[in-house]
């Protein structure tokens, strides 16, 4: 790992090579998955469990973002809070209606992305404003926004988002140069309500 020099103040301008953070977001969101050795296409997931904070999070690779969702973040969590604090009713009824009704209506294979549908890209997992610095790596000329403690996962690219606009620290303005190089995924109309699923 290299060292990064916080000592700098962000001015919310361009990374010291040119390249602001929304830029460098969207260079690593259409970063496509590999083909993992053994499938015949790109998987979403990761080859090892990661950390978000200190909740372990499997990776497991799956074909359908519908189902990695699903099975790797809802339910996943879901388990953790049973085994840690015991099984609480509503909020199991809750996720399964969300896990039965929700998802398949706004990831389901087919609708989100159209009849293409949406590729595997790599995420940070885990952006928000206290996982973003502005400072300067020894191996660099300038100070930049720099984004540390990942959570990576090959996954659909507003999932980043979601977290993203829950915890804040993004204007609105950063968005919209994201937006500009990745566009909404369609159907565009239902963007909000991904978001809103994502944040869960």
């Amino acid at each position: 790992m290299e060292f990064i020099d916080t000592s700098y103040r962000s001015d919310n301008s361009n990374s010291g090579n040119g390249v602001s953070l929304a830029q460098k977001l969207a260079q690593l969101h259409t970063t496509l998955a590999p083909i993992p050795l053994g499938y015949q296409q790109p998987m979403f997931g990761w080859p090892t469990a990661t950390y978000c904070g200190s909740t372990r999070q499997a990776n497991a690779l799956c074909a359908s973002w519908a189902k990695f969702f699903t099975e790797n973040r809802l339910l996943a969590v879901l388990q953790l809070i049973d085994e840690s604090h015991g099984t609480d009713e509503e909020l199991r009824a809750g996720v399964e209606t969300v896990v039965q009704k929700v998802v398949p209506r706004l990831l389901r294979n087919g609708h989100l992305g159209g009849r293409r549908g949406i590729m595997p890209v790599l995420v940070h997992g885990d952006l928000w404003m206290g996982n973003r610095v502005c400072g300067k790596i020894a191996s660099c000329s300038g100070a930049e926004e720099l984004t540390f403690d990942p959570s990576v996962c090959y996954a659909h690219s507003e999932f980043e988002l979601g977290i993203m606009r829950m915890f804040g620290g993004f204007s609105a303005g950063f968005f919209h140069e994201y937006h500009r190089l990745v566009p909404r995924t369609e159907p565009k109309r239902e963007y909000e309500d991904r978001i809103r699923l994502y944040q869960l």
